[in-house]
């Protein structure tokens, strides 16, 4: 997320769709170099692993019980700083 605006809406958009504290459901992609920063993010909550066909990359998907559309949009802006991240 790159812009005030943008969170403000994401915020909002999250607001609506979730009654708090929810669980949410991340997804990412990760080059398998990174991917244990990534994983650390969610500990101790449990993350699936699944590698790319040539296991150049890996997808994580993790269900976490999130207080707050801050609390999501924070764990997003932290995997935003990992190298090579994408989020789904």
């Amino acid at each position: 997320m790159s812009t005030a605006n943008e969170k403000k809406d994401f915020g909002e958009l999250l607001d609506s769709q979730y009654n708090w504290p929810a669980d949410y459901l991340f997804k990412f992609i990760v080059n398998t170099e990174f991917k244990q920063q990534l994983i650390k993010l969610f500990e101790p909550h449990k993350v699936i692993e699944k590698p790319s066909s040539q296991g150049k990359y890996v997808s994580i998907t993790a269900r976490v019980l999130m207080n707050s559309a801050q609390e999501v949009m924070d764990l997003y802006e932290k995997a935003s700083k990992i190298e090579t991240v994408i989020s789904l």
